[in-house]
C-alpha cells in the first residue's frame, strides 16, 4: 500500500493529526495514507502501520511550495521510497488545515506523457490549479477536506485522466480555495450524475 510523504509548513497539533488520519479512512477499503517528515535531518519516516498522532514542531515553517518540491526529490534520492512512498505524490499540512480540516495534495505527471496523450489535440488546455516545472512535471494541487483525502487520491490514481479533470474544475473549487470533493466523490461512484457526461 503506497504512502504519502507529508510535510507542514506550520507547526500541526496532534488534534489534526489524529482528525486527519481518522477522517481519511472512513471510506470503505481506506488505509492510513500519510507518513510524515518533520525536519529537514529526518532519516526516516513510518512506511508501516499508521504513525502516532502528535504534535508536529515542523522544521519547514514557511517554506514555499517550490522549496518543498525540491526537498521532496532530495528525500527520495537519498533515502529511495523505503518500499512505499510514491514517487507522483506529496502533500502539505498549511496554517489553513487545522482550521479547514483541510490538506493540500500534490500530484505530478511528466510534461511529455502529458503532450504525448494529447498529441491528436495538442492545444488542450492542461486543467486545473497546476505548474509546470523545472523538473519536467506537471504539478497539480487540490486543496482537499480531510474527509475526502483518501478517496481523492484513489480516485485520481486509479481512474482515467477525466477525474483529474473533474477535481480540477473551477465549479468545484471553492471561494475559500477548498474543493468539492464530496460531489466530485459521489460523481466518481456514480450517485450523482456528471454534467459534462465525462466521467
Amino acid at each position: 500500500m503506497s504512502r504519502i510523504l507529508t510535510f507542514a509548513t506550520t507547526n500541526i497539533p496532534a488534534s489534526t493529526i489524529r482528525q486527519l488520519q481518522e477522517e481519511s479512512t472512513i471510506p470503505e477499503y481506506a488505509f492510513n495514507l500519510f507518513c510524515f517528515i518533520h525536519t529537514p535531518d529526518q532519516e526516516e519516516v513510518q512506511v508501516k502501520g499508521t504513525p502516532p498522532a502528535e504534535d508536529i514542531v515542523t522544521g519547514f515553517e514557511g517554506q514555499s511550495e517550490a522549496q518543498i518540491r525540491q526537498y521532496f526529490h532530495q528525500f527520495l534520492a537519498q533515502r529511495g521510497t523505503m518500499g512505499k512512498i510514491t514517487r507522483v505524490w506529496f502533500a502539505v499540512l498549511d496554517a489553513q488545515s487545522a482550521a479547514q480540516s483541510t490538506i493540500v495534495l500534490h500530484h505530478s505527471m511528466k510534461k511529455s506523457l502529458w503532450d504525448e496523450i494529447h498529441a491528436e489535440v495538442p492545444e488542450t488546455p492542461i486543467p486545473g490549479q497546476h505548474e509546470i516545472c523545472d523538473d519536467g512535471n506537471i504539478w497539480w494541487k487540490w486543496r482537499i477536506p480531510f474527509r475526502y483525502a483518501w478517496a481523492a487520491w484513489n480516485s485520481i490514481s486509479s481512474c482515467d485522466f477525466e477525474v483529474l479533470e473533474l477535481y480540477s474544475r473551477p465549479e468545484y473549487l471553492g471561494s475559500d480555495g477548498v474543493v468539492d470533493a464530496e460531489t466530485c466523490d459521489k460523481i466518481v461512484n456514480g450517485i450523482v450524475k456528471d454534467p459534462k457526461r465525462l466521467v
